[in-house]
C-alpha cells in the first residue's frame, strides 16, 4: 500500500506541472494534500483525476469506446452466425441423422420432430420414459439422398429394431429463413404418432414404462367419457400403469405400439378402465373400523353420528346406566362406483350391519338389537382422497373422526392406529 499511495502522489504531481489552469493546479493541489493526509484513497482519487479531460482527450476517449462498442457487437454477431451454423442441420442427411440418433438414444425431447411442440395442448413425456421403452431403434444406416426441385428431399435409412432391418424413407423441406446461415431442413410428414389418452378421472400422474409422468391439469380435455390427454410417442413400444400409491389401479393395462414414419396407422385412443386399489381399500375399511369401535365404546344410548337406541330417546326422563355396546355383525365391505360421479365410490349396502346394547333403565336390564347401514364415500383423482363414513346422512369426515377420536373416551386398538397414520 506504501509504494501504491507514492505512485498515486507522483502521478498527481505530474498532473499539476503539465497543467496551465490556475484552477486546475489548485484543484490537484488539494487532491495531492488529501492523498498525503487520508490513507487508503488513492484509488479514488486517482479516478477522478483521470476524469478531468481536456475535450481533445474526451473526443478521443468516446471515439474508442464507440469504435470498441462496434467491434463487440460485430464479434457477438459472427459468433452467433457460427453458432447457428453449427447447431443447425443444413443438409437433409444431418436432419435426418439426428433424429435417428435420438431415437437410439433414448433421448424424447430431440426424438420429437418441431411440429410436435407447436401446440400447448399435448401432454410430454420424459427421457427417461422413453429410454425404458421396448420396441426402439437400435442402429441405423444412412443409404442416399434424392432431390425433388431443390427444395424437398427424401433420406434413405435403414433401421434395426430387436434384430429385425427396416428400411425408411423419411420426407423432408427445405425451410427458408431469414439471417445469415438459418436456412434448414425439416420433416416435411410428423415423424410421431398423437396418442388420445383417456380416464373417467383427473388423473395427475401416470407410469409410462414404469416411469412417473406428470399430467398437468391445463393440458387436459374435458369430454363426455371423463377426461384426455394428447401425447406424441416417437416409435416403440409404451405399457400404461399407475404409481405404487395410487388409489386407483388399472384393469388389463394397455400396451401399445407407436409405428415407424411412414409405417402403420395412426392410433386409436387409448381408455384406461380404473378400479379402486388395495390403498383405496384399506384406507376406507380402516377409517371404518375406527368409526364402528368409537361407536361401540360409546356409555350412552345416543351418541352423535352413531346407531341410538331405538326405545329410549334423547328426550327420555328414564335414569339410563350401564350402557355396554357390542358389534354383533358386520357385512362384507366392498367399494362401488357412483353413476353419476366416475370419481366418487361408495361402499355397498347389500345388508345392514347389527349392533347390540345392553343397559339399565331405572334399575331395570334391557337389551335392544339395532340393524344399520354403513355409508363411506370416497371421492379421489388418484393421488389424493376424500373419505368420510358413518350412517347415512351423517356421514364423518376423516378429519372430524380424528377429533372425536381424541375427544372422546374411545377404545385404543384401531381407533389410535388411525390416528397415528394421519
Amino acid at each position: 500500500m506504501g509504494q501504491k499511495k507514492k505512485d498515486g502522489v507522483k502521478w498527481l504531481a505530474r498532473a499539476v506541472k503539465r497543467s496551465r489552469s490556475p484552477h486546475l493546479k489548485e484543484t490537484l493541489a488539494t487532491s495531492l494534500e488529501l492523498v498525503t493526509k487520508i490513507p487508503g484513497q488513492v484509488g479514488e482519487l486517482s479516478g477522478r483525476a483521470a476524469g478531468v479531460l481536456t475535450k481533445k482527450d474526451a473526443r478521443s476517449v468516446r471515439r474508442r469506446l464507440s469504435i470498441t462498442a462496434v467491434l463487440l457487437s460485430l464479434l457477438a454477431a459472427f459468433v452467433a452466425a457460427v453458432g447457428n451454423y453449427y447447431s443447425l442441420p443444413h443438409t437433409p442427411e444431418d436432419t435426418a441423422e439426428r433424429y435417428l440418433s435420438a431415437l437410439k438414444e433414448g433421448n424424447y425431447v430431440s426424438g420429437l420432430d418441431r411440429s410436435a411442440y407447436n401446440s400447448f395442448e399435448r401432454t410430454y413425456l420424459s427421457n427417461s420414459a422413453y429410454a425404458t421403452a421396448e420396441g426402439r431403434i437400435e442402429d441405423f444406416t444412412l443409404q442416399g439422398t434424392t432431390y425433388t426441385g431443390g427444395e424437398y428431399a427424401t433420406v434413405n435409412a435403414d433401421v434395426s429394431i430387436e434384430g429385425q432391418q427396416y428400411h425408411l424413407a423419411l420426407p423432408l423441406k427445405l425451410a427458408t429463413r431469414t439471417g445469415p446461415f438459418n436456412d434448414l431442413w425439416e420433416f416435411s410428414a410428423p415423424t410421431y404418432k398423437n396418442l388420445t389418452l383417456q380416464a373417467p378421472v383427473a388423473l395427475s400422474d401416470l407410469g409410462v414404462n414404469q416411469t412417473s409422468v406428470s399430467l398437468p391439469a391445463g393440458r387436459r380435455a374435458v369430454f363426455e367419457g371423463g377426461f384426455q390427454w394428447k401425447i406424441p410417442l416417437p416409435p416403440g413400444d409404451y405399457s400404461f400403469s399407475l404409481p405404487a400409491n395410487s388409489y386407483y389401479r388399472i384393469v388389463n393395462p394397455p400396451t401399445i405400439t407407436a409405428p415407424l414414419p411412414g409405417q402403420g396407422s395412426d392410433l386409436q385412443p387409448v381408455a384406461l378402465n380404473l378400479r379402486p386399489s388395495p390403498r383405496m381399500w384399506e384406507e376406507t375399511n380402516t377409517i371404518i373400523e375406527s368409526w364402528l369401535e368409537r361407536c361401540e365404546s360409546a356409555r350412552r344410548l345416543n351418541v352423535e353420528s352413531c346407531p341410538t337406541s331405538e326405545t329410549y330417546g334423547s328426550d327420555s326422563t328414564a335414569t339410563i346406566t350401564d350402557v355396554q355396546w357390542k358389534l354383533l355383525d358386520r357385512p362384507v365391505f366392498f367399494l362401488v362406483q357412483d353413476d353419476q360421479r366416475a370419481d366418487t365410490w361408495r361402499a355397498s349396502r347389500y345388508r345392514p350391519a347389527t349392533f347390540e346394547v345392553t343397559y339399565l333403565a331405572d334399575g331395570k336390564a334391557q337389551r335392544e338389537t339395532i340393524n344399520f347401514y354403513i355409508s363411506a364415500e370416497v371421492v379421489s383423482n388418484g393421488s389424493h382422497a376424500d373419505i368420510s363414513v358413518g350412517l347415512g346422512g351423517s356421514e364423518e369426515s376423516e378429519a372430524a373422526l380424528l377429533q372425536a377420536i381424541n375427544s372422546e373416551d374411545a377404545a385404543k386398538s384401531t381407533l389410535q392406529k388411525y390416528a397415528e397414520t394421519l
